[in-house]
């Protein structure tokens, strides 16, 4: 089990249900709240809600890109996946229980693996972002072949059907098929069926780095933004490489849940569940006693997140190309502010204190569960500010950074897992161990150089 898998997920938060109303006043409130953010360094992006064909709130922060509008979607391109795997179903060229061995046999499993396993993330195939090599490698351009041999020897997760477990695999997979059945690109397909019928202007799939390469993403140090590296769209592919906007995706959205892309049966189906949240290319994400469908996504250091709340005939999408917060608290944060509920402003450490000096914590340590189960490596590298970088290690490489704030002497905050970091130091003020904290979980790391 990798560190990654235990620090991160993406699920919407479930809160305590209430009726409640809309906030004449919200604007001003949701313009304070993201002001906050802005003034603490933690939002870049775009955010636009909108009730019916009105449109009520528009929201852009991006001083670094302040003309940009399109931004990389992430995994929200499943659920244009999904469209496009519905529509062959009801053209009668694929079926629900159609196997994948029928495509791709070599999969572990595939004679036993149906399209509504890949659809609802119940195939148990090896998501290939867990790769060792993935992160280090995500600016490289992947063939087909090279993609599939990834997938091909990555161990299973579990059987078919006994379990649901999200893997960017299963999405790679259907955009291959639906290549296999059309043959036409995932690219020409999206287009044709999608984004020209519904006239999504600033909605595209990115076939390769050049046309992603003014689209970037930031991670912020401590002091300032800088560019992050950007991902080649091969390896993403129909489970992440769309580029959209939020005007587009709450039109994308409001097309979809009104008839004009996928007929009712489908869109049912596509809202059937597999777990808690987990659809057939759908989320599930409620927000009190609303329930909205859509879904988020992540690539770099791009966040997204779209939804639909039929209670209410309400869209609203955020992009993101630089975040210090989850985009999950952002969008709790605005619908808070929008149905005018109780909403805590994420409190952001700026400690003055000095000693001991950062390099003190700086070095590769090992994390272990109940101290005997290596789940993964990390380095911690001072970083600008009096912040720290907490890096993942993959096979010795570097892979996705967190930055750390410190709270006192020897404690530090990770944001991006809601999690601490407490260092404990001998008498020579020399790192003795470290445990990360994350709600009840807890796990001891010991220091190898």
């Amino acid at each position: 089990m990798k560190l990654k898998k235990l620090l991160l997920s993406f699920s919407f938060s479930i809160f305590t249900q209430f009726a409640f109303a809309q906030n004449s006043d919200f604007k001003k409130n949701v313009d304070d709240f993201l002001d906050y953010l802005n003034k603490e360094n933690s939002f870049l992006g775009n955010i636009e809600l909108k009730k019916g064909n009105e449109l009520i709130y528009k929201y852009s922060s991006n001083p670094l890109e302040p003309k940009n509008s399109q931004y990389r979607i992430g995994s929200i391109t499943k659920t244009f996946t999904s469209v496009v795997v519905f529509q062959l179903i009801e053209e009668n060229k694929l079926t629900l229980d159609t196997k994948l061995s029928k495509f791709y046999p070599k999969i572990k499993n595939s004679e036993n693996i149906t399209i509504d396993n890949l659809l609802s993330h119940t195939s148990g195939i090896f998501n290939f972002t867990f790769w060792e090599n993935y992160y280090s490698n995500r600016d490289q351009n992947f063939s087909k072949e090279q993609v599939l041999d990834i997938i091909y020897k990555g161990k299973s997760d579990f059987k078919p059907n006994k379990d649901c477990s999200y893997s960017n695999s299963n999405y790679v997979l259907l955009g291959y098929i639906i290549e296999d059945i059309t043959h036409k690109s995932y690219e020409e397909n999206v287009k044709e069926r999608i984004t020209k019928k519904l006239d999504l202007i600033e909605t595209f799939v990115a076939q390769n780095k050049d046309e992603v390469k003014n689209i970037k993403s930031y991670l912020f140090n401590g002091k300032e933004w800088n560019a992050d590296i950007s991902s080649d769209p091969s390896l993403p592919y129909s489970a992440g490489a769309i580029v959209s906007s939020t005007s587009d995706l709450n039109k994308f959205l409001k097309e979809l849940f009104h008839g004009n892309l996928v007929s009712n049966n489908s869109l049912v189906k596509m809202q059937e569940l597999k777990n808690k949240f987990i659809g057939h290319g759908l989320f599930k994400m409620p927000f009190y006693d609303k329930i909205g469908w859509g879904h988020s996504g992540k690539i770099d250091e791009f966040e997204s997140a779209t939804s639909y709340f039929p209670q209410d005939d309400l869209y609203i999408t955020l992009t993101s190309n630089g975040s210090r917060v989850k985009l999950n608290d952002v969008m709790i944060g605005v619908l808070s502010k929008y149905y005018d509920k109780k909403f805590d402003y994420p409190t952001f450490y700026h400690s003055e204190i000095t000693n001991p000096p950062l390099t003190t914590f700086a070095g590769v340590y090992k994390a272990k569960l109940a101290g005997l189960i290596t789940v993964g490596k990390f380095e911690i590298t001072p970083a600008e500010n009096n912040y720290l970088f907490m890096t993942e290690l993959q096979d010795g490489k570097e892979g996705e950074k967190a930055l750390v704030e410190r709270i006192d002497a020897n404690s530090f905050y990770m944001r991006s897992a809601k999690g601490k970091l407490i260092f404990t130091l001998d008498k020579n003020n020399k790192v003795d161990k470290l445990v990360l904290e994350q709600g009840k979980m807890s796990i001891k790391c010991t220091k190898e150089s």
